[in-house]
């Protein structure tokens, strides 16, 4: 199995809890790959991935996802970009760096 094998079966195994301490509504989906996006790092490709990037890939999906046109397909989406863009930073990469903390412990 190659490394970008090996990242894609990774990253479809990771999928996180949904929208945390939000409804799913129609756009578990959305937030299930942002979750992963966060965990790792890297895209579904194994493409590196910033925090930035990952929030943007959440909302333009949640877009595509929204039932209605203004509600379902913008202010929902923006209302949950928000908070991601504002909350997020206490998620992101945080069981990479416990990952990290606990190799550093072996050497």
């Amino acid at each position: 199995m190659t490394v970008k094998e090996e990242l894609k079966k990774a990253w479809a195994y990771v999928k996180g809890d949904g929208c945390t301490a939000s409804p799913d509504l129609f756009y578990g989906e959305c937030c299930r790959n942002h979750d992963a996006d966060y965990e790792l790092g890297v895209d579904e490709n194994g493409n590196k991935i910033s925090r930035f990037k990952a929030d943007n890939r959440l909302f333009n999906c949640m877009k595509k996802k929204g039932k209605t046109p203004v509600i379902g397909r913008f202010i929902v989406p923006v209302i949950y970009w928000s908070f991601v863009r504002t909350f997020g930073w206490k998620f992101w990469g945080k069981h990479r760096k416990a990952e990290r903390m606990k190799q550093d412990e072996k050497v």
